[in-house]
C-alpha cells in the first residue's frame, strides 16, 4: 500500500509540474507565450514593472522589476516566475528595446525554490508592447542542479 501511495504521489507530481521539472538535475528545453500588464507604484518599486501570465512549459505568473539602464540603452532587471505548482524561478534580465515597439528580453536563470534552487540556464523572450503592457513568446533551456538534501 505504501509503495502504491508513493508511486501515485510521484506520478501526480510529475503531471503537475510539467516538462521543465522532471527528474532532479539535467537540462530541459522550455517554450511558451506570455502576456503582461504594466504595474505602477505602489506595487511597482521601480520606474518600470510588468506582471503577467506564462503559458506553455512554465505555466504560471511572473513579475518583472526594472533595476537600471545600460550605457547602450538596454533595460536591466529582475524577474520572478511562480509556477502553478508554487515553485519559483528567479531571473536576471536584460531587455533590448527597439524603436518599433518590439523587444527581446534575455532571462538568465539564477536559482529559485524547490527543484530550481540551484538552477541555471537562459530564456529568450521576444515580444512587443501593447496598449496595456507586453506580449510575446519565450524559449530556452533550464538546467536543474542536484538537490543537496532530501527536504526539497
Amino acid at each position: 500500500m505504501r509503495n502504491a501511495l508513493l508511486l501515485f504521489a510521484i506520478v501526480g507530481s510529475l503531471t503537475l509540474v510539467g516538462s521543465a521539472t522532471g527528474a532532479a538535475g539535467g537540462c530541459h528545453d522550455v517554450s511558451g507565450t506570455f502576456v503582461a500588464v504594466t504595474v505602477v507604484p505602489p506595487e511597482c518599486p521601480s520606474f518600470f514593472c510588468t506582471g503577467g501570465t506564462l503559458s506553455g512549459d512554465l505555466a504560471g505568473t511572473y513579475f518583472f522589476v526594472a533595476t537600471g539602464v545600460t550605457p547602450t540603452g538596454d533595460l536591466t532587471g529582475q524577474s520572478t516566475i511562480t509556477l502553478e505548482n508554487g515553485a519559483v524561478i528567479n531571473g536576471s534580465d536584460t531587455s533590448h528595446l527597439n524603436g518599433d515597439g518590439t523587444f527581446v528580453t534575455t532571462v538568465t536563470v539564477v536559482g529559485g525554490t524547490r527543484q530550481y534552487e540551484h538552477a541555471t540556464g537562459q530564456l529568450s523572450a521576444p515580444g512587443h508592447f501593447t496598449a496595456t503592457g507586453t506580449e510575446g513568446t519565450y524559449a530556452g533551456t533550464i538546467c536543474l542542479g542536484a538537490a543537496e538534501s532530501d527536504d526539497d
